[in-house]
């Protein structure tokens, strides 16, 4: 599955509002804190279906 830029510029959104640190969003998401900072930075777009669902299930969280 593609992670879209709305979808990049969510998950930096959120982690700004939460104020925590990339390794601490990761480990709130279930997925690696590499894998999360790849995706930040725009160096990974194609992930498991699994993966962008915890994206997905993490954006829609009220935390």
């Amino acid at each position: 599955m593609l992670v879209s830029n709305e979808m990049m510029l969510s998950l930096r959104l959120k982690r700004g509002k939460l104020n925590v640190t990339k390794k601490e969003s990761a480990r709130q998401t279930g997925i690696s804190p590499k894998t999360f900072q790849e995706i930040l930075d725009g160096k990974r777009i194609e992930v498991q279906k699994r993966t962008f669902d915890k994206l997905n299930d993490w954006l829609l969280s009220e935390d």
